[in-house]
């Protein structure tokens, strides 16, 4: 880096650093001389910032705490919704509360979740009050933000309390899949059965309330308002692995550091390259329950060390080899598991009778051995483009979810068989049709038929994709009884897989939340019937070509839709927006050539936009071949201008494409 930014003017930030030795370690990076370059540093320590400063120390900035009335706007928004909605026996109360919060946001929002799941009585405000000071009494180090903290740790109930212990595995910043942390709950027994409910349904449950009581933070809401994964705030997470290491339920190797834990080992995280030393220190890993591993460690322990485990989640594991999971057979209480960079299975995995989840899309694995089959109490089967399966999966009675099944990598025999998988909710198919095939019209008709079976008993979600163009004709009118329970129906993948027009099956799925598809011709009566399915949240649509009536939505339909993404390849003048159109929307992605709106509609068009009351957020691309810079220009000022009329008032995102295509203004 020293070397790249040798003469070079560079401004670089440098986030969050903890301590002044970190700061002496990376500085050296930095050339010092006379092109005015210049260095940020955030921290949240008073001496550290001096030591990053030395010998200026009036470059120092002091973050100033929100004053009261912030402080109080925040803490009223989380608590009640509005300031106005705080019963009056409670201000004097919520006054001192705030005093104890010194104007920190984080513990300003954490005490708010804290007492917004409590009555709104002065007594238990008060026992509140008075249990945050008694934290802070007792550990003056801690200082108000932990002590806030540790008082709505201690507030969670028993399950979530284990659950959120659970996080302190993952490295800091890390961004953790939603739906790989509720499977990992699951084989460890940490979601309590309930009954009428599903484990994941209950799962689902335990995120969303960790997630109201700001213990943890969500990461890309989708249109169904869940989250696509889930972060712990940095100093939540010095909380969580502190408690971790005081409860004995996790052990983390770190940077050659191994935290303090009792004899027995339950749960083990490796984090970067930590010798093999440190877990050979230890007293044996016969009691612990799951490894997981980050980064680039050399070593793992041997499988055959562990008698108990239930997780084996090495998908970040970057220097995973074949021959780290050879004795993997011998691991007969394992539920979950994750792998990256292997390029086969060991023909073990037959023996591990209660395995749950096999997750190898991060594999180059081309083949499954044949005792995969044997797996029956299997639920979710993740696998990497073109592997070939064995045949006999129809003998994995219990499987619910299969990814990436590639319909040229496998037999007819085996396609038949998919058919048989009852249980099956979510499939996701890679479809080929580019001389793959031995046999394209068998193949075609054998996966028709098992589709057919699939849709007739619990299939929910089918994604189609492809690497090459393909066309999915042979199911627009073949999928008969209609599948009726179908909730995801996605044939866009890369924009490959293409439907000449919209299949007659789709308007008659009243459970239908979310479809994403390309079609050729995309006609008036088409949208019509799209208006008209009761239940759908996401709709992503793209066409080769359609009519500018076809583009016009207008009211009485898409009474459910929060979020749409429109895109014509031929490009064209984009959708308008008549008055009462998509009440609910609150994401709008869509594209448009401004020559061709401005001699469809004329200059100035803002599509509507305003009428759509619901409007969050707002993302535009714009084409500009044959425009003029001022069109262009007044097309993104209307826009804006129509965006800013809304409620919400979301800040358009708008990208500009083609931009050397546009006319000089002194051309013709």
């Amino acid at each position: 880096m020293r070397c790249y930014l040798q003469n070079k003017r560079y401004f670089v930030i440098i986030d969050d650093i903890w301590s002044k030795q970190a700061w002496k370690d990376i500085q050296c990076a930095f050339p010092q001389d006379s092109n005015a370059s210049r260095i940020m540093t955030t921290t949240r320590i008073h001496g550290v910032a001096e030591s990053c400063s030395f010998p200026h120390n009036i470059y120092v900035y002091r973050m100033k705490p929100l004053d009261n009335d912030d402080s109080k706007r925040l803490f009223m928004k989380r608590t009640f919704g509005h300031e106005d909605d705080c019963p009056f026996e409670l201000k004097e109360i919520t006054d001192d509360i705030l005093r104890k919060c010194d104007g920190l946001p984080l513990a300003i929002v954490n005490i708010a979740s804290l007492l917004a799941t409590k009555r709104p009585s002065k007594k238990e405000w008060e026992g509140v009050h008075k249990s945050i000071g008694s934290a802070f009494e007792q550990d003056q180090e801690f200082g108000v933000v932990k002590s806030i903290l540790f008082l709505s740790y201690y507030d969670l109930p028993c399950y979530l309390k284990t659950c959120l212990l659970d996080l302190s595995i993952f490295p800091e910043d890390h961004q953790i899949d939603r739906l790989r942390l509720i499977r990992r709950w699951m084989a460890e027994g940490l979601i309590i059965e309930q009954y009428g409910r599903s484990m994941e349904d209950i799962g689902e449950s335990y995120i969303s309330e960790l997630i109201n009581k700001n213990m943890i933070q969500p990461v890309g809401i989708d249109y169904s308002g869940r989250p696509r994964a889930c972060r712990v705030h940095d100093i939540m997470l010095s909380l969580i692995v502190s408690l971790s290491a005081k409860e004995n339920f996790a052990t983390i190797l770190d940077n050659q550091k191994l935290t303090p834990s009792a004899h027995k080992i339950r749960r083990l995280s490796i984090h970067g390259n930590c010798e093999e030393k440190l877990w050979q220190s230890t007293d044996g890993l016969r009691h612990t329950r799951s490894l997981s591993v980050f980064g680039d460690a050399k070593k793992i322990p041997p499988l055959l060390d562990f008698q108990v485990l239930r997780v084996l989640d090495l998908e970040n594991f970057t220097n995973l080899v074949d021959g780290d999971i050879g004795d993997i057979g011998c691991l007969i209480h394992l539920r979950y598991s994750s792998f990256s960079n292997i390029s086969k299975i060991p023909r073990q995995i037959g023996k591990l009778q209660h395995l749950q989840t096999l997750d190898l899309r991060w594999t180059t694995i081309r083949e499954l051995p044949g005792t995969v089959v044997q797996l029956r109490q299997l639920v979710h089967l993740f696998l990497p483009y073109g592997v070939e399966l064995p045949h006999g999966i129809d003998s994995m009675v219990f499987l619910q979810e299969l990814s990436r099944f590639c319909v040229a990598r496998n037999s007819g025999e085996v396609l038949l068989q998919l058919g048989n998988l009852t249980k099956l909710k979510v499939l996701g198919v890679d479809w080929e049709s580019n001389g793959h095939f031995d046999d394209e019209t068998s193949s075609k008709k054998y996966l028709v038929s098992s589709l057919c079976k699939l849709g007739e008993t619990n299939l929910q979600s089918l994604y189609i994709s492809a690497c090459v163009p393909s066309s999915l004709d042979f199911l627009a009118d073949s999928w008969l009884p209609r599948p009726l329970q179908l909730q995801k129906f996605s044939s866009i993948g890369d924009r490959r897989t293409c439907l000449s027009r919209l299949p007659k099956w789709i308007p008659s799925l009243s459970e239908l939340t979310c479809l994403q598809i390309l079609v050729e011709q995309l006609r008036s009566e088409d949208m019509q019937a799209l208006k008209g399915l009761p239940t759908l949240l996401y709709l992503n649509l793209y066409t080769k070509e359609c009519t500018l009536e076809t583009l016009t939505i207008s009211s009485g339909g898409f009474q459910s839709l929060k979020e749409f993404d429109f895109g014509a390849f031929s490009g064209g003048p984009g959708p308008i927006f008549k008055a009462g159109a998509m009440p609910r929307i609150e994401k709008l992605h869509f594209a448009f050539t401004v020559h061709d709106v401005t001699y469809a509609y004329g200059a100035g068009c803002d599509f509507g936009i305003s009428h759509l009351s619901s409007l969050k957020g707002l993302w535009v691309t714009i084409d500009c071949f044959s425009a003029r810079a001022s069109e262009v220009e007044t097309a993104e000022a209307a826009i804006r201008n129509s965006a800013a009329l809304l409620p919400n008032h979301p800040t358009p995102k708008i990208y500009r494409m083609g931009e050397r295509a546009m006319v000089k203004e002194d051309e013709e």
